[in-house]
């Protein structure tokens, strides 16, 4: 019993240090790559650029993306993500394959 009492203190001891790094907030540069990546998906599934011939598409995702960018509630959210968002989230975030996941990985 003693020696179980021991390894677990141990491990609690090892583990200590890297409680700190799940808490880690991320770079304002990748606040900027984690919210590009989730208008992409928004946009992407616009259902409106479907049935648009592949320029068209693409111009038109990139207007809607520009619009949402200039929006006050991008940089408000901007400026959120660089004082909330851990890096946990933000693995999350980027992995996401679409815009439900993406949102499901921000607490």
């Amino acid at each position: 019993m003693v020696r179980s009492a021991a390894t677990l203190c141990s491990l609690v001891a090892l583990s200590l240090p890297l409680l700190p790094a799940c808490r880690e907030k991320i770079q304002p540069e990748e606040c900027g790559k984690m919210l590009d990546r989730y208008i992409d998906m928004v946009v992407a599934a616009d259902p409106a650029t479907k049935n648009l011939p592949p320029e068209q598409a693409s111009a038109v995702r990139e207007m809607k993306k520009a619009v949402k960018k200039a929006e006050a509630s991008y940089m408000r959210v901007q400026s959120q993500c660089q004082s909330e968002v851990t890096r946990k989230e933000y693995d999350c975030a980027m992995a996401a394959k679409n815009a439900d996941e993406w949102e499901a990985c921000i607490e």
